[in-house]
Formats: C-alpha cells, sequence, structure tokens
C-alpha cells in the first residue's frame, strides 16, 4: 500500500476541520444557559406510579447542630468518637444512665452501628458520659438497655 502524500494529508485534515466547525456552529449560536436564581422555588418532587402506588421523592431540611461535647476529662476523646455520626446534644438529652448501660451503648453502637470508636476509647467515653451533670441526677438502675451489644436494636417501636 502507497502511503500518500503530504498534500492529500493537508487537503485531509482541513477537509476535517471545516466539517468540526459547522457541526459546533458559529460563535455565539448557541443558547446560554438559564442561571438558577436562590430565589427560584424548588423542583417539584420526583414520583413513580405503578401497582396502585404512588412513591414520590421529597426533600428535608435538616437542623443543623455543631454544638459539641462541654469541656472535662476526655471530652477531646468524645468529639473525636462521637460526633461522627451524631450530635452532641443527642447524648446530652439522654436520662440519666449507669456506667453499665453507657457501656453497653457505647458497645451497640461500635459492634452493632459500625462507629468507628476504638476500644481503647471506650472507657475514656463511658467516664465522660456518666460524669454529665445530666447524669448526676438519678442515674438508672436495673440492667443495662442492650445486654447483648451484638443484638439488632428493636425497630418495632415496643418497649421493654
Amino acid at each position: 500500500m502507497k502511503a500518500p502524500s503530504p498534500g492529500l494529508l493537508a487537503v485531509g485534515a482541513i477537509g476535517l476541520t471545516i466539517v468540526a466547525l459547522v457541526s459546533i456552529g458559529a460563535p455565539n449560536s448557541r443558547k446560554q444557559p438559564v442561571a438558577i436564581s436562590e430565589t427560584s422555588p424548588p423542583p417539584p418532587p420526583s414520583s413513580v406510579s405503578g401497582g396502585g402506588f404512588t412513591l414520590a421523592s421529597s426533600s428535608i431540611e435538616m437542623p443543623i447542630d455543631d454544638a459539641m461535647y462541654p469541656d472535662g476529662p476526655h471530652a477531646d476523646v468524645i468529639n473525636a468518637n462521637c460526633t461522627s455520626c451524631h450530635s452532641a446534644s443527642m447524648a446530652l438529652t439522654q436520662p440519666a444512665l449507669s456506667a453499665d448501660q453507657w457501656k453497653a451503648t457505647v458497645t451497640k453502637m461500635r459492634e452493632v452501628y459500625k462507629a468507628p470508636v476504638a476500644d481503647k476509647d471506650i472507657t475514656a467515653i463511658v467516664e465522660y458520659l456518666t460524669a454529665m451533670p445530666s447524669q448526676k441526677a438519678s442515674p438508672a438502675t436495673g440492667k443495662a438497655q442492650d445486654p447483648d451489644p451484638r443484638a439488632a436494636p428493636d425497630v418495632s417501636g415496643q418497649t421493654g
């Protein structure tokens, strides 16, 4: 097979450039994208229907809770471990629990929910939680709420 001449390659390159420019169009011939203003309402929720059911997608705005655990012994440990999954106010508003109940709760977070809590940090976290002023009122007595931390949480809505 004979190699094409430089003139034929130049004509081919020019032809290919012309085809590309024609397909792109003239400058400023395209519509500019419409800017979405921050005041425009959000698009309606998407939905899908089938078999007598309609599933609709909606969005909710979650509250912002940037609170950290108050200063105290092991506050750095609890802030580093616990706030990666939930807010500090989640634990700060819990009813008074005993040290065994807090340990069962922290162990459950680690083993059931796969919270990235190091085994060496559990004691420090429990000490911090039991030392909170809200926990000193009247710590709960009796069995821990989840004696087996590997057990799946009860989602039935039942108590006990």
